[in-house]
């Protein structure tokens, strides 16, 4: 089974190097139950293109790279690596990292630098430890040395990277911007050593431009010329920082993609205490406005998509003031264990204060001038010295209501504790363990354990670890709920199963491979409570230039000339999950592959009105490529049979609709199938075709695209 699978991949540059890596894996223990295979990776041109060739043909879930320049001393070193990754939030592990890194790229000149490993000296070998003032047992790096690491999640590298050095670097950020943790051991003994006396870098020099530019935007010449210049622990893509030269202990900081910090704002560490983890955590797409101020002695988390305006001033702490004349370099912090935690999406108005142990939710609004020094529960609007809520949001209605006091506060909360999920995310699952942990990982890190959304797994009675690892999020995530059919009923099947055991007033049924952007829920959400009368919503990927496309309709014949043969993709349909339940017979046509075709059709008969979204919403969707069903019998015979059986369309719409599919779908994917090894089946599609569009005026004209197609000749 692919997740009881470990490849163990040779990185092949020296001859008399490899035999002595080589020689040392035969001392190894393979803990019992897995299957390990060694595989040799010769050098080549592009590090990242070996890599992704080595994801795309060895199926095993554990990959550990082992440069030919080390020497395996741990026998125990697979069982110790297969123990760190019981916990599913690590994704990548090396046996020398850094927390930090120095404009010149060089992790070893770092003083964050975390791990342990052996080295070959002339005197005798002697270990290299790298421990910290923590001395914990796992210590979190954003960056590690390439010559080892171990995967647990296979994640594309980026090919613009062809030397290994900045390749592994790369990855280690992915790994991080995809919500996985790269860590290093310390409290083990070394698993290896160097063959020579020196921990080898390749070379840094290459490729180094392209890296910080990337993930070091902020930095310009002038920082590449300081060789003392340190940089931020991390610096997400096209994040705006011009002031960051103002910023405290900068090494403590982590900055999100795509955030814009004014250059009159200050951010930084209360003091110099960075030991490895960084203590002002800045999310994505987030806005700093000029002169406010946030200065972090503990943590400070600022979650995605939060707006701070002017003269907004942060801390989590407060200082001792009950002294008398006491200079402030001799005071103490109150709490030092307090912390900020500020929600996704929160708005914060003009000359804000936030100070102390604060816990602000998510989507909420902080008024102008207000002074906060205790919690806010999610989607309320605070103001006042102290703030105090003045308005929230009611789950029931979908509406923002006045809170004039304890009582009506004391009850919006109570109602939020029983109300109904307006969404369920349910995701169909068979022995994709692999793929499913990232699907959850893009849903629950937007999601968190907001009440609102539903997150449900749908297990088709798998026998690889889907179960743990669900098991394992739910000890964060409340809002995650677990479904195991007691025997697999194919993915139609399953289908209903999701639906069927979805709580949420609507449902969404997406695959284990599709990948939600952040932020693309909660357009859904609040769309959902604007239109809550409209029984079907489609999440179409329309260009818009980058804005949101709505469009509002009525009627199955709408439906079908706005969206077409697109209905079949069962992740882009949100349906009213009460009008399912009223479905005579829902799996009437789960034979056809595409279900959903006819639960739409039955939908919209009920209740007309429907929805379309368009947005940017999949990260990636269908990663892992279809297999095993024919095209045209599944395309165009059952989904015309299914529309001829259950709705009645002029033939001019009709005739329209063939042409679509023939034109967007049908060419498209003979083309995959020919060229590209996709594993569908073409079997008696002149056939089909003959019978569905025999009677179109274009008909020879589909029949010669096809033969060109696939190479068949009259």
């Amino acid at each position: 089974m692919y997740n009881k699978k470990i490849a163990i991949l040779i990185g092949k540059s020296d001859e008399q190097h490899f035999r002595a890596c080589m020689e040392s894996l035969q001392g190894i223990k393979c803990p019992k139950g897995y299957q390990l295979d060694v595989h040799v990776v010769p050098q080549g041109q592009s590090f990242s293109a070996q890599m992704n060739a080595v994801a795309a043909a060895i199926p095993a879930k554990y990959k550990i790279y082992i440069d030919d320049h080390l020497y395996m001393v741990s026998p125990d070193f697979i069982r110790d690596i297969l123990d760190i990754f019981t916990d599913k939030s690590i994704g990548m592990i090396g046996f020398l990292g850094s927390q930090s890194l120095p404009v010149d790229g060089n992790l070893m000149l770092s003083k964050h630098q975390r791990g342990r490993v052996y080295l070959a000296t002339q005197a005798g070998v002697k270990e290299y430890v790298q421990t910290g003032g923590e001395a914990a047992p796992l210590n979190d790096v954003s960056c590690i040395v390439p010559a080892f690491f171990a995967v647990q999640y296979d994640f594309s590298w980026d090919e613009r990277y062809t030397g290994r050095y900045y390749a592994v670097m790369a990855q280690c950020k992915q790994y991080d911007e995809q919500g996985f943790r790269v860590v290093v051991p310390t409290a083990l003994n070394a698993w290896c050593s160097y063959q020579t006396d020196t921990i080898l870098l390749d070379d840094i020099e290459q490729e180094h431009a392209l890296f910080f530019r990337m993930y070091h935007p902020y930095l310009d010449d002038i920082s590449f010329a300081d060789d003392k210049q340190i940089t931020l622990y991390a610096c997400g893509v096209d994040a705006h920082l011009p002031g960051w030269r103002h910023f405290a202990h900068i090494e403590g900081i982590r900055v999100g993609a795509r955030t814009n910090i004014h250059e009159t704002a200050i951010c930084g560490l209360y003091r110099d205490n960075f030991v490895g983890t960084p203590r002002l955590n800045i999310g994505n797409d987030c806005v700093i406005g000029a002169y406010s101020t946030i200065s972090a002695a503990n943590c400070i988390v600022i979650e995605n998509f939060v707006h701070i305006a002017e003269g907004v001033h942060i801390s989590d702490y407060e200082e001792d003031y009950r002294n008398i004349c006491m200079p402030t370099s001799y005071r103490h912090i109150v709490d030092e264990n307090s912390t900020v935690h500020i929600g996704r999406a929160t708005w914060i108005e003009a000359n804000v204060v936030i100070r102390g142990n604060v816990n602000i939710g998510r989507g909420c609004r902080i008024c102008a001038n207000a002074v906060v020094i205790g919690d806010v529960p999610d989607y309320c609007v605070v103001a006042g010295n102290p703030a105090h809520i003045v308005e929230a949001f009611s789950v029931s209605s979908g509406t923002w209501r006045p809170v004039v006091d304890d009582a009506s506060r004391e009850g919006m909360l109570h109602e939020r504790q029983g109300a109904r999920p307006v969404l369920t995310y349910a995701i169909i699952t068979y022995n994709r363990s692999r793929y499913l942990v990232k699907a959850l990982y893009s849903v629950l890190r937007q999601v968190g354990n907001d009440g609102l959304i539903e997150v449900l797994v749908s297990d088709n009675a798998s026998t690889d670890d889907t179960r743990e690892v669900v098991q394992e999020l739910q000890k964060t995530y409340s809002n995650l709920k677990y479904f195991c059919n007691e025997t697999n009923i194919e993915a139609k099947g399953n289908i209903h199963a999701a639906i069927r055991n979805s709580t949420g007033e609507y449902v969404l049924v997406a695959g284990d491979d599709d990948y939600l952007v952040d932020g693309a829920l909660y357009v859904l959400v609040n769309h959902l409570y604007q239109h809550r009368h409209c029984s079907i919503f489609y999440l179409t990927e329309k260009d818009c230039g980058g804005k949101l496309f709505s469009y509002e309709g009525s009627g199955y014949e709408d439906y079908l000339d706005k969206i077409g043969f697109y209905i079949t993709f069962i992740s882009a349909v949100v349906l009213k999950r009460n009008l399912y339940g009223r479905i005579a017979d829902p799996e009437k046509y789960n034979y056809t592959e595409i279900p959903q075709v006819y639960l739409q059709m039955e939908v919209l008969k009920q209740s007309p009105s429907f929805f379309i979204l368009g947005m940017k919403c999949w990260d990636k969707s269908g990663e892992h490529s279809p297999k095993g069903y024919n095209l045209a019998k599944v395309f165009v015979k059952n989904y015309f049979d299914i529309l001829a059986a259950t709705v009645k369309i002029s033939s001019a719409q009709l005739s329209a609709e063939k042409k679509r599919v023939m034109e967007c779908m049908i060419y498209p994917w003979c083309y995959r199938i020919k060229h590209m090894g996709v594993q569908l089946s073409l079997d008696g599609i002149f056939d089909i075709v003959r019978d569905y569009y025999g009677e179109e005026a274009y008909y020879p004209e589909v029949v010669a695209k096809l033969k060109e197609i696939l190479g068949e000749s009259d």
